[in-house]
């Protein structure tokens, strides 16, 4: 019998998530980025261990298991999470402009995740800052529209929440700059300290 772990978590649940998640990321994403990289190898584990499991290994403990492996991986690997939040943001970036335009999307996907891994001080403070905008965005749009998206099967409703209207793009880009802007008053206050 197929679980479905993703479709079980209450909408509520996960838009608070969301909102915490935004929050940690948009304001303290440069610091916290080991322990957010494996929060997103746990996450990317648990939605490969949900499509395994859809047409594989018809189990509960599939999701589970991949997620911690992956988020262990991302612990130790941490160029490898570097790379794909580059390319996440990358990606979400490119399809919210050209919409359906794969042949833009995923080399910029690969350019952005590229471009992270050398300048990575500051394109990370401006990508976890404008990631967690995103998801703060999000949450807030899908409460307030009532509209339920499965982000696991299509993360790029995400970024397209914050261009839904210029209320919410205002939200996302002045969330975005609050973010950036605390994040390096963060990193020169620990640089002072150390």
């Amino acid at each position: 019998m197929y679980y479905d772990l993703i479709g079980s978590i209450p909408p509520m649940l996960t838009f608070a998530i969301l909102i915490v998640t935004g929050l940690v990321l948009c304001f303290a994403g440069f610091k916290l980025f080991r322990l957010y990289s494996a929060v997103m190898g746990f996450i990317i584990g648990i939605i490969l261990g949900h499509y395994v499991s859809q047409y594989t290994l018809e189990s509960f403990w599939t999701p589970l298991v991949l997620g911690v492996t992956f988020a262990v991986v991302f612990w130790l690997f941490y160029r490898v999470a570097l790379f794909l939040t580059g390319s996440m943001i990358g990606y979400m970036f490119s399809d919210a402009i050209l919409p359906g335009r794969m042949i833009y999307t995923i080399p910029t996907a690969a350019f952005f995740g590229i471009v992270t891994i050398f300048i990575e001080r500051a394109l990370l403070i401006i990508l976890t800052a404008f990631l967690g905008s995103t998801a703060i965005t999000f949450a807030v749009y899908a409460l307030i529209s009532g509209e339920i998206f499965n982000v696991s099967y299509d993360p790029k409703v995400l970024i397209s929440a914050a261009f839904a209207s210029p209320l919410y793009f205002l939200l996302w880009l002045v969330l975005g700059i609050i973010g950036v802007t605390s994040q390096i008053i963060l990193a020169r206050e620990g640089s002072t300290e150390s």
